[in-house]
């Protein structure tokens, strides 16, 4: 089967669109073959499909049917490079409503976008004292977020190895169900400035990675901190840059987007 791919990269956490007619129940099998190294090397999928509200420009289904923040200023850039003229709206799976979305061209196939992020979530504190085993009790207190679609585990550690990042994983999946899992590790470096090194697994996918920048996992870090992070706006770094996070009335992730390259891609979509 031959699909029309666009290959984008968010600070690094490099992220594949299929455009083409495809089954729902095949497409999960044809995102994780675009994903592999022998295809388009990317470290998330999601197909382009029509949007379900009239005011939305475009939609993303993401792999595992979770919400992306990552995919989601991808889309804004897409949109904006397609020729839509902000403020606009855009769709990912896992968010119940068309999200305000912006981006402005910077030059060389970059982007700069800014996306309203889903309002709904949920918070629970945990204690992994006494936890020894894969050396949880070192990541000490930890706050689960759920986000539509996907749950993060934030901790406050530092050179976690891993073993360490399996064992917090391991106890999230038991814990809570969700379509995808993150652990954000993270460590305070400045008065709003914070560094993560995301890991995220989505089952549906059969994909674990260490991601180079994750936006709903720094969206989790921005509602676990709460008070603990002063200002309204915060910049989370991650190996493959910054992004931004403000809160308030509205929750807002920014980052730049790189639109490296089109083409069709020829898939089997068979599950592996």
């Amino acid at each position: 089967m031959n699909l029309d791919f666009i290959k984008l990269s968010p600070l690094g956490n490099t992220t594949v669109f299929l455009r083409g007619e495809a089954a729902r129940e095949v497409r999960a099998a044809l995102l994780s073959e675009a994903m592999d190294y022998d295809h388009l090397a990317a470290e998330q999928a999601g197909f382009l499909v029509a949007p379900h509200s009239e005011k939305a420009l475009l939609r993303i289904e993401m792999s595992g049917g979770e919400f992306c923040g990552n995919a989601t200023l991808s889309a804004a850039a897409l949109a904006a490079a397609e020729g839509a003229v902000p403020p606009f709206f855009v769709e990912c799976s896992g968010a119940a409503a068309p999200l305000r979305s912006e981006a402005r061209y910077l030059g060389a196939g970059r982007w700069l976008a800014r996306v309203e992020m889903p309002q709904a979530h949920e918070m629970r504190r945990r204690s992994l004292a006494g936890r020894s085993r894969g050396g949880l009790s070192r990541a000490g207190a930890a706050t689960c977020v759920a986000l539509p679609g996907i749950c993060h585990l934030v901790v406050e550690a530092a050179d976690l190895s891993a073993e360490e990042y399996d064992a917090l994983l391991a106890y999230l999946m038991r814990e809570v169900h969700a379509d995808a899992y993150g652990v954000v590790p993270f460590e305070r470096v400045g008065r709003e400035r914070f560094r993560i090194r995301p890991y995220v697994a989505v089952p549906r996918a059969k994909s674990r990675v260490f991601e180079r920048a994750c936006g709903s996992g720094s969206l989790a870090l921005a509602l676990a901190l709460g008070d603990a992070a002063e200002g309204t706006r915060i910049a989370v770094e991650q190996p493959g840059g910054t992004l931004f996070v403000e809160r308030g009335t509205r929750l807002w992730l920014e980052g730049e987007v790189l639109i490296s390259c089109r083409g069709t891609v020829e898939l089997a979509g068979v599950a592996r």
